[in-house]
């Protein structure tokens, strides 16, 4: 083995059951400071071989050396661990301590470092994640995205030589998922190891080798511009391209000879340049094309205006009297009145409360840290409004600990709020009574469905709740086989089957059939598509908004800006426990500005579109998706447009005809 390589699969091959390998004669080798990419469907071995280089996993057949050393060396499973930090995809998985401080220091403290370099470590990888001030906090009390990021803080405290991230951005907000990508590379830049699971094709894109795994081996492997762009052999794994290769390629599709990109400020200087030789050739194209000086000026005239986003919240607000209206409405299935909660008890979260009020600093603006979130906040929601009606779908946003998941616990009574009332239909879920009759009728889905499941048969896990509900056999049978039909499962193949002997995303429509077979009148679904590969998640969300348009009604929370401009009616958005914004997607997505600040995006399409059109680019549209913004684009780009044969050309390397990424691209310049 050369000895730059840190990682090396030697025909390794690896069994759970005995019979079905996850990972077939693998070969694959990582130099020393690499940053690698892992991308494939989900079982294709990703997660399997992350473990077999941090030697948790030992190959049945061939082998791994991780730093030069087997992993089936017992005396070499010591110095791989300690230099091999691996970070899980579920944090609960990973977590050891009740206190966030003990359990980023309990690996350093196990490989016998000093105690003061202990508090330096601990210290720096808090800071590191955008946790300062949250070493006394208890891990119980924190959100997924929290506990994601002090499993990182807990690795990244070993200083190892090696990081190994198996979709360890699935549970963050837009500003978290960025900040990892920022230490990531600033790791990297330091000569560190990386390598990177994951599902976000925009992730990939900042790699600088993309790897995709399907049925345990390596299908392709190279750089991500030659990679990330071919979107038929991806698609043919269950995975996507990055939005702006998508964009680029759908813009050569229609006519614009525009190279494939795949990050969008690379897709935004090809834009510019073909702005630029428009305008030289044709005077500008009759004013259709953007003259960016004059743009600027206006931008700038704009972002002093004194209007954000929270005053234009401010103008839509009801008055009290309407509030209450819409509460009693009798369309509103669930309703929210001045609702506060706290995971402390109520004395010990008034004196935090009143500590934090004594600051003099905090008299400015609430504490924060580089991700998103302030230790000192006594309470996860605080005086919260809202109604949620009949047969509406809506999204709830928000960054990292901002009270989503709280939220909807209180729908169906899990929880019970500190101060205010939550009502279904007009009754108050203080009620005992009223609380049981409403989660048969709230169905919650938690972040990862499939750990809802128990039973020792689909069949049984299914029916469980209707069973519960006192219903006879063959109204239970009836539920269990609509309800398995509903989310696309055939009732013959699968009844009598365990649940756990299913692939990932079977067990998740089998969870979501369990909480449908209950009939409830409302859906609420916390992060249904999380840790699913592309073309797993494409389904996930096409059957929940398939559910919606029978007439379900769906609460979604979700990190991912793009599902909820698509699926929502509505979007409720929450910043520290409190209502930041609330209304139409294309209402809460023109404010991009307001939404950064506090740890969120806007849809991908979206927020080229406002940079473009901040540079004078004439995009009148409220909101954008792909095909939209590649519509207008192409549109004003139309004298721009590529000779037949390239856009031919394009249209082939979409569809997988062309073999080679980059020919496509070729011949559209030279013609």
């Amino acid at each position: 083995m050369p000895a730059q390589d840190f990682v090396a699969f030697e025909g390794a091959s690896f069994t759970y059951d005995g019979s079905h390998y996850v990972l077939r004669d693998l070969e694959l080798r990582v130099p020393q400071g690499q940053f690698v990419c892992l991308l494939g469907g989900n079982g294709s071995g990703k997660s399997t071989l992350a473990k077999c280089v941090n030697a948790l996993l030992v190959p049945d057949a061939g082998r791994v050396l991780t730093f030069g050393r087997e992993t089936a060396d017992p005396d070499a499973i010591y110095f791989i661990r300690s230099n091999a930090g691996l970070v899980f995809q579920n944090p609960d998985d990973q977590l050891v301590a009740s206190v966030v401080e003990n359990d980023v220091v309990f690996g350093p403290e196990n490989l016998g470092v000093p105690t003061p370099e202990l508090r330096r470590r601990v210290g720096e990888a808090l800071a590191t994640v955008g946790l300062n001030g949250f070493h006394k906090r208890e891990t119980t009390t924190l959100s997924g995205g929290q506990k994601q990021r002090v499993a990182i803080a807990g690795i990244l405290a070993m200083d190892p030589a090696m990081l190994i991230l198996d979709e360890a951005s699935a549970m963050l907000d837009p500003r978290g998922r960025a900040g990892l990508l920022r230490v990531c590379r600033e790791l990297h830049a330091s000569g560190m190891t990386i390598v990177m699971i994951t599902h976000y094709m925009e992730e990939a894109a900042e790699a600088e080798r993309v790897v995709v795994l399907d049925e345990g081996r390596v299908r392709m492997d190279g750089a991500p511009e030659d990679v990330l762009v071919r979107t038929s052999e991806l698609r043919a794994l269950d995975l996507a391209v990055p939005f702006a290769a998508a964009l680029s390629l759908n813009l050569r599709e229609r006519g614009v000879d525009i190279r494939p990109c795949i990050n969008a400020p690379e897709l935004a200087c090809e834009l510019d340049r073909l702005a630029d030789t428009c305008s030289a050739r044709k005077g500008a194209l009759q004013g259709n094309l953007p003259c960016r000086a004059e743009a600027r000026q206006e931008a700038a005239a704009e972002a002093a205006a004194p209007a954000t986003a929270e005053a234009a919240v401010r103008t839509q607000e009801p008055s009290a009297a309407t509030e209450q209206a819409s509460h009693a409405s009798p369309d509103v299935l669930l309703a929210f009145q001045d609702v506060s909660f706290s995971y402390l008890d109520p004395q010990r979260a008034q004196r935090r409360q009143a500590r934090k009020k004594a600051r003099p600093t905090q008299n400015a603006a609430p504490a924060r840290t580089g991700w998103g979130a302030s230790p000192d906040d006594a309470w996860a929601l605080r005086h919260i409004d809202l109604a949620v009606h009949a047969g509406e779908f809506l999204g709830v946003a928000g960054h990292t600990g901002s009270g989503k998941s709280t939220l909807i616990q209180l729908m169906n009574g899990l929880i019970a709020p500190a101060e205010g009332r939550v009502s279904f239909r007009g009754r108050n879920l203080a009620d005992k009574d009223v609380a049981a009759q409403a989660r048969s009728k709230v169905g919650l889905v938690f972040q990862y469905p499939e750990y809802q499941l128990f039973a020792e048969t689909v069949f049984d896990d299914v029916a469980f709740g209707p069973r519960n509900q006192g219903l006879d056999a063959p109204e239970v049978d009836h539920r269990v086989c609509r309800a398995l039909e509903n989310v696309g499962l055939a009732v013959s193949a699968l009844a009598d089957k365990s649940p756990f002997e299913l692939s990932g995303g079977q067990q998740r429509r089998v969870a979501l059939a369990g909480v449908l077979a209950m009939e409830p009148e409302v859906l609420v679904l916390d992060e249904p598509a999380a840790g699913l590969d592309p073309r797993g998640r494409e389904e996930i969300l096409a059957l929940i908004d398939e559910l919606h348009a029978r007439g379900l009604t769906c609460v979604m929370v979700s990190h991912s800006m793009d599902d909820l401009a698509r699926l929502a009616d509505r979007i409720l958005v929450l910043n520290q426990g409190a209502v930041f914004m609330a209304g139409a997607p294309e209402t809460v997505f023109a404010d991009q500005g307001a939404l950064h600040d506090i740890g969120l995006g806007v849809p991908a399409a979206q927020e080229l579109a406002l940079a473009l059109r901040a540079e004078g680019w004439p995009l009148e549209r409220a909101l954008y998706d792909e095909d939209a913004l590649a519509s207008d684009l192409s549109a004003l780009l139309g004298s721009c447009a590529c000779q037949p044969t390239a856009a031919a050309n394009a249209k082939a390397h979409r569809d997988g005809a062309n073999g080679s990424p980059d020919s496509a691209g070729t011949e559209a310049t030279h013609a």
